[in-house]
């Protein structure tokens, strides 16, 4: 009886399967656009190309044409839905569930979380199925989601169930009963409706499962209410009304012979047999439960074996819904009728068929195994090379205004440069000028002196001729009279002396006898020679180089020797600067700034500058 009944279990959860499949593949139409890797079309084909819908979103990913949620979202679709590897199904889910963009989409995100938690509850894992309702189901509410919502509790009574917490399982499908039933009364259509059916159906299998027949059959006119609501609706597609009522109809027809009333149980199953979906290829096995159960076991057996035919045309029979219910019925079968070599037949096929599929099971877990490490090490390394990617668009974006910076500063420096060797090309050659004009000045200021000294011989020679020899006594106290007193100096030397062009014939013939004889080069020059030389009072002679050479006598001195080293680069071009400043009798610190002061420029510009021109 209880494999009876697990046979019947499976085959309405088989029916809502395709209920679920068929709205769902209804509501993923592809959204027009050419490309073929959009989401609307890749969730299209999700169910019938698994593989094509994997190679789609591979494809997409490496072009870039969807986001990493996106993909890993349909990723974990497809293999839920087209291929049933909740393992990998959940390892893609849980990675879209970490994608920083998941939360900005909602609605998605709802719908990613309720398929996480149907996932959890295929893979055993019944606690993490119960937080992801949980989450879901406080989201489902902040949207007004009733449908996602009573989904939640239905997937959270079913892990209830599995930890045998009958009376909280089923209150949560319950409250989702509840929920829907409010939902039609809201907005009747065809998914709402179904979707009510869909959760009485599944308490319907649970009540009947527990043995409690009771509850079950008080719950048929919900179940028709449902169905006639489905019925109704002008968007149910065609067909869909035949075979929910072929699945109440069978659902209590079993109920009715487990029972013991067979009349209810024939006039239902009469019902069934009228029922244009119980006549289809594809309707016929749902008359096996109803007659395995009424003991007519020749007639099963006949549906038996036409659905075993169609089975081995249509589909890959090495799976374990082929074990159970459609082998697993051909067996209550043979074991009712009392053929128990044909029973024992079909249970050794059933035994090799288990032995295969878990086979193939370790085998397949193995490949999922290792497909979801290779995953994982894709997604490392995109996150690596996405890593690499972004610091290298970080440095490029710093380098860019660094080499503009760059740009402008080497810009800014050749101009420098380019300003800097005009200047000091103007200035190697006014230097160039002012040395020559120096030299012209020179010259000149020597025939002056000349001319002048000439003058003053000739003066004396024409005094001598007409001086009497009796010198008159006026004449002989002059120098008395004309000799400065004490007082009158002491005043002078307080405020500056008034200069006469005598001062200034004074101070040319020193600057030319210091020239001349290069006195600047002698370091034991000094200033007293002079004033000794020419009879120049101490404060007169400050004075005279201040008014006419413009600075006082140390760096007059100072000039003179920079002057010297001038010539000597131009006419000494193999000597170094060391030892031009050595032969100026100046420092190399006094002679690089002084020459800096004066001129604007580094000695060795000055000369390199200067090189190309000739001497003057």
């Amino acid at each position: 009886m209880n494999c009876i009944k697990s046979s019947i279990l499976l085959t309405l959860w088989m029916a809502f399967l395709f209920s679920a499949c068929h709205t769902g593949h209804s509501d993923a139409e592809p959204d027009g656009r050419d490309s073929l890797y959009t989401a609307g079309y890749i969730q299209h084909i999700a169910f019938d190309e698994p593989c094509r819908a994997l190679a789609l979103l591979d494809t997409a990913e490496t072009k870039r044409l969807l986001t990493p949620f996106e993909i890993s979202d349909l990723r974990s679709m497809v293999y839920h839905n087209g291929l049933s590897h909740y393992k990998a199904a959940y390892t893609h889910a849980r990675k879209a569930y970490q994608d920083p963009e998941a939360r900005k989409h909602p609605e998605k995100f709802l719908s990613l979380v309720a398929l996480m938690a149907e996932q959890c509850h295929n893979n055993g894992n019944y606690t993490g199925s119960v937080e992801y309702c949980t989450e879901g189901l406080n989201l489902a509410k902040e949207l007004g989601d009733h449908t996602t919502e009573a989904n939640l509790h239905v997937t959270w009574g079913l892990n209830l169930l599995e930890m045998e917490q009958y009376d909280e399982a089923f209150r949560h499908i319950g409250l989702a009963i509840r929920i829907l039933d409010g939902e039609v009364r809201h907005n009747p259509c065809f998914r709402t409706w179904d979707d009510l059916f869909y959760a009485l159906g599944m308490k319907l299998n649970l009540l009947w499962e527990k043995d409690r027949y009771g509850e079950a059959l008080a719950l048929r006119p919900s179940l028709e209410e449902a169905l006639q609501g489905i019925e109704t609706s002008e968007d149910t597609p065609a067909g869909i009304a035949d075979m929910r009522r072929a699945e109440i109809d069978v659902s209590y027809c079993c109920i009715a012979y487990t029972t013991g009333n067979r009349t209810e149980g024939d006039s239902l199953y009469r019902r069934v047999e009228a029922n244009p979906y119980a006549s289809t290829p594809d309707g016929e096995y749902v008359r096996i439960p109803c007659l395995i159960l009424a003991k007519r076991y020749d007639e099963a057996l006949q549906y038996i074996r036409r659905e075993k035919e169609l089975l081995q045309e249509t589909t890959d029979t090495m799976n374990w819904d082929y074990i159970n219910p459609h082998l697993q019925a051909e067996l209550e079968a043979w074991q009712g009728k009392g053929d128990w070599q044909s029973a024992l037949r079909v249970q050794s096929t059933m035994l090799a068929l288990t032995d295969t599929l878990r086979k193939r099971e370790r085998k397949e877990d193995a490949l999922e195994l290792a497909e979801i490490y290779q995953t994982n090490e894709k997604d490392k390394e995109i996150e690596r090379q996405a890593d690499s990617l972004q610091r290298h668009y970080i440095l490029f974006g710093l380098l860019i205004p660094v080499l503009i910076l760059l740009v402008l500063y080497i810009r800014h420096i050749l101009k420098t440069n380019r300003m800097v060797s005009q200047k000091n090309e103007a200035m190697v050659k006014t230097i160039d000028e002012l040395m020559a004009y120096q030299d012209e000045l020179f010259k000149r200021q020597e025939e002056n002196i000349r001319l002048r000294e000439e003058l003053r011989q000739w003066q004396e020679a024409q005094a001598a001729a007409t001086i009497t020899t009796e010198v008159p006594e006026e004449t002989q106290e002059e120098p008395e009279c004309n000799a400065p007193d004490k007082t009158e100096t002491e005043e002078t030397a307080a405020q500056m002396p008034k200069l006469t062009d005598k001062d200034r014939i004074l101070y040319e013939r020193m600057h030319h006898e210091i020239l001349k004889n290069r006195l600047y080069l002698n370091p034991k020059f000094s200033k007293k020679d002079l004033m000794k030389e020419f009879h120049i009072p101490a404060n007169k002679f400050a004075w005279l180089f201040k008014e006419f050479a413009g600075c006082g006598f140390t760096q007059y001195i100072q000039e003179r020797r920079l002057d010297y080293a001038v010539r000597l680069m131009r006419e000494k071009p193999q000597w170094t600067l060391d030892a031009i400043a050595k032969e100026a009798q100046m420092s190399n610190g006094a002679f690089y700034n002084y020459f800096f002061k004066k001129y604007g420029m580094k000695p060795s510009d000055y000369r390199e500058n200067g090189s190309a021109n000739p001497l003057w």
